[in-house]
């Protein structure tokens, strides 16, 4: 079987993606998949700066007083009234070389503070969770705190929770990945 030269360049670029960022800088990925129905096309995630504890207010640990109840209910370690920190990642290809659309809310799920997805077409995913484990999967390399993840490489949402979701325990994943995972409220 003889190879030609054409179908050897169309099968070299069918394999890998050259992006361009800048005349000097040239990044080789690889060609994302295609999206099944249960994979978001991508995922936002947003940064919040840690808080910044008030010393004339803290109690507990190192200011020398009682912790108040409140303290050592919550774990908020982040200013949730601070601008965000925005970073997308695109995880797979919508059918038809669609692109997938960061800016339109028709295909979002914010799924909590710290994650948001966009699909394809949300249409496509079951609005009755019938699991009553994990429903949503997301994941992707750990934030140093271990809490949540700094960039999403891949993510799962087996059906649309129409009153939100839950996190639940975090998974090791493979390498520094972890496994965020939710399941219906």
């Amino acid at each position: 079987m003889r190879l030609d030269c054409s179908s050897f360049i169309f099968s070299l670029f069918s394999v890998i993606l050259v992006v361009v960022a800048d005349e000097n800088d040239v990044q080789v990925k690889p060609a994302l998949s295609q999206c099944k129905r249960v994979n978001p096309c991508g995922a936002t995630i947003s940064t919040y700066p840690l808080l910044e504890p008030d010393a004339e207010e803290a109690s507990g640990f190192g200011s020398g007083a009682v912790p108040v109840y409140d303290e050592i209910l919550t774990h908020e370690i982040y200013d949730l009234n601070a601008t965000p920190e925005m970073h997308n990642f695109t995880l797979c290809s919508c059918p038809d070389d669609g692109v997938c659309d960061f800016e339109s809310d028709s295909n979002m799920v914010k799924v909590d503070y710290h994650v948001t997805l966009r699909f394809c077409n949300l249409e496509t995913i079951s609005s009755t969770c019938k699991r009553y484990d994990v429903n949503l999967r997301v994941i992707g390399a750990a934030q140093p705190s271990g809490d949540s993840v700094q960039e999403v490489s891949n993510a799962m949402m087996f059906c649309n929770c129409q009153n939100g979701f839950s996190r639940q325990h975090v998974e090791v994943w493979s390498g520094q990945d972890i496994s965020l995972n939710y399941k219906c409220l």
